[in-house]
């Protein structure tokens, strides 16, 4: 999880500001502003979430692999035309796709902190194929410097869990959230979070072929606000739903 270098800063701000999308800053004197945001990189442009193109002025900053990427821009938003933004890269993208998706059941081996957060953190849909989920897991009290925490991510692995039989009469979509960890004997008593990005669009398809049609994401995970780990009583399986209507 090197690549979440960036997203590892965020953790630890540990929840301090949500998805992203706020304004950092705004020089005054001019209509320059800079902005963090996730954006689709796909046949050489860079989407962000609800359709807008941004048009970088330095394309040689631009990753290779499509994906759903971590994005700092500079831009003036009365450039803003035919949907189209012009904007500064500040920096080179980072990823936040994740490739584990798989068929079967089980657990992981600690708990989730939980599948949502006050304050906006919740799954959601960036388009028709990427589920974006704020993985809010336990970490182990390390130094609050970048190294540390990339060291503590690389211990985690984040699974999205598909069902082998897709047959729902309701249009309800079952997946489940794991956290799996190099390490489970160790104690666990912070807690931080990750945005990840994951690929389910052949996933939907496969499940409306199956049953016609899709309604909602029912997004499972143990969760468990006081305990990392899963034999404390007070762990639940618990799920959070995700309209899919829009994308019909």
């Amino acid at each position: 999880m090197k690549q979440i270098k960036m997203m590892a800063l965020l953790g630890m701000t540990l929840f301090m500001g949500v998805i992203m999308t706020s304004c950092l800053s705004s020089k005054e004197g001019d209509n320059k502003t800079t902005q963090e945001l996730f954006a689709l990189y796909q046949n050489g442009t860079l989407e962000q979430y609800g359709g807008g193109i941004l048009v970088p002025t330095n394309p040689n900053f631009l990753p290779a692999i499509p994906g759903i990427y971590s994005v700092e821009i500079e831009y003036d938003p009365t450039t803003w035309s035919d949907n189209k933004l012009s904007v500064t890269l500040l920096s080179v993208p980072v990823s936040v796709n994740n490739l584990n998706v798989r068929q079967g059941d089980g657990a992981g081996n600690i708990n989730l902190y939980d599948l949502e957060y006050s304050g906006g953190m919740n799954p959601f849909m960036f388009n028709q194929d990427y589920i974006m989920i704020p993985c809010i897991f336990w970490m182990d009290n390390v130094e609050q410097t970048t190294i540390a925490y990339e060291k503590e991510l690389e211990k985690h692995k984040f699974s999205l869990l598909v069902p082998d039989n897709l047959h729902n009469e309701e249009g309800i979509l079952n997946l489940t959230l794991i956290d799996e960890v190099t390490d489970p004997e160790v104690e666990r008593n912070m807690k931080s979070y990750v945005y990840q990005a994951f690929n389910i669009g052949s996933v939907i398809s496969g499940f409306k072929s199956i049953n016609g049609k899709i309604k909602t994401i029912r997004l499972w995970g143990n969760t468990n606000r006081n305990s990392y780990d899963p034999s404390e009583g007070r762990t639940e399986k618990k799920f959070v739903e995700i309209d899919l209507t829009p994308f019909q």
